[in-house]
């Protein structure tokens, strides 16, 4: 071994040797699927750069077979810096990405299956110009059509609401069903908080707020019919936008199966951070990528905190988390990292007793699972630092303060 080579090794042994005993089951099963649930400050980066480091030390295996997937570019930043630490200039050569710039990657590799040449991204002015283009061509009949005060009130929200279908890989008629669903039986239904009915002899009619909530509706489902028009336009203007480009790999991966082979027998060991703030699409294409091993164990890790799907309104799905411990439960093997290294233990401890009251959580589920978090950081522990509870009149306010603190 080489003189740089042995100090690269020296300089993992060193990062392997300050793992806690839960890390190291995280970081020493290479092989098969792998949860680890990381709450804030428990180190999963530092676990996620230790797994690649140990696959390239003791496997075959190259770092180009190797995927990390992260939510940011920064993420990706941090874990080759990390790695860099580890492996050297090989850490280049490791497949670091976010969603959105693996999808590009695979578009780029595969160019002529996109017939991108005549396409270009979709700029801000001109993703207004076009939802501007889209309303002023709605029907005199369409809920949406304003004729006065800000005719393209609507316009953010058209924006937004294309966004979630594509991220989510909702259809237009599996949404105006369900909207349908929510009109003619959850709605009618619903008492207290609503005060959508009320009973007249006998029988049950809308109250105005009821009759508003399905004007809202109506106004939801002409939005959803808007969206084919909305990728017309884009389509005619040869314009693709940012969430795109997931749904095209998508669809290359499923309509050609010797492309998404090619992908399947490169990268050999996939890893995803922040799992749970994946969407509906994004976690399609790691199941597509994982397809090949059907009746095997996938060499799949991901690391994700359910307690920490903050992403909800950008298309991030809680579900995907517990789908993955449901369909791998047999050889899913779930790791709960519970020393934080980040905070003092009193507001680890008023952290846990508010979010217990969410039953949307993984340790609900699986008895089996803990996750009381206690500090580890020798310098936090026995520090009795209280969190303080301040309510401001506005948000101007709450700045000054913080700006003042």
């Amino acid at each position: 071994m080489s003189l740089a080579k042995e100090k690269l090794h020296m300089a993992f042994l060193n990062a392997y040797e300050s793992l806690n005993p839960k890390q190291r089951i995280a970081v020493d099963t290479i092989d098969g699927p792998v949860m680890v649930i990381a709450g804030p400050g428990t180190g999963k980066t530092q676990i996620l750069a230790n797994r690649i480091g140990k696959i390239l030390l003791e496997t075959d295996t190259l770092p180009q077979n190797i995927l990390c997937l992260t939510y940011t570019d920064a993420g990706v930043v941090a874990m080759r810096k990390r790695l860099l630490d580890f492996i050297g200039a090989d850490a280049y050569k490791v497949n670091l990405h976010t969603f959105h710039s693996f999808c590009n990657m695979v578009i780029q590799e595969n160019i002529r299956h996109f017939n991108k040449k005549e396409l270009e991204a979709l700029g801000d002015l001109e993703r207004v110009q076009y939802l501007k283009q889209l309303i002023d061509s709605f029907q005199k009949d369409n809920p949406l059509k304003r004729y006065k005060g800000e005719i393209y009130y609507d316009l953010e929200n058209l924006a937004a609401l294309f966004s979630a279908i594509k991220r989510e890989g909702w259809s237009e008629e599996w949404l105006l069903e369900k909207i349908d669903e929510y009109i003619t039986e959850i709605l009618p239904e619903t008492e207290g908080f609503y005060n959508k009915r009320e009973k007249k002899k006998g029988i049950f009619v809308l109250t105005q707020k009821g009759k508003e909530e399905v004007e809202r509706m109506e106004k939801l489902k002409a939005a959803i019919q808007a969206f084919e028009p909305y990728q017309n336009i884009l389509h005619e203007n040869h314009r693709y936008d940012y969430d795109d480009m997931i749904t095209w790999v998508i669809s290359m991966f499923e309509n050609n199966p010797d492309i998404l082979l090619n992908y399947q027998e490169q990268l050999q060991y996939i890893l995803v951070d922040e799992y749970q703030d994946t969407s509906g699409t994004q976690n399609r294409i790691v199941e597509l990528l994982i397809s090949y091993w059907q009746d095997e164990k996938p060499n799949l890790f991901v690391v994700g905190d359910d307690d920490q799907s903050i992403y909800r309104f950008q298309g991030a799905n809680l579900k995907n988390m517990m789908s993955l411990a449901e369909k791998f439960e047999k050889d899913l093997v779930k790791v709960v990292l519970t020393e934080n290294y980040r905070s003092v233990q009193p507001i680890l401890d008023a952290a846990r007793h508010l979010i217990e009251n969410n039953e949307q959580r993984l340790v609900k589920q699986y008895k089996d699972l803990t996750k009381e978090l206690t500090t580890a950081n020798p310098d936090l522990k026995g520090l009795e630092i209280f969190p303080e509870i301040n309510i401001y009149e506005n948000e101007f306010s709450e700045n000054v303060h913080i700006a003042n603190a």
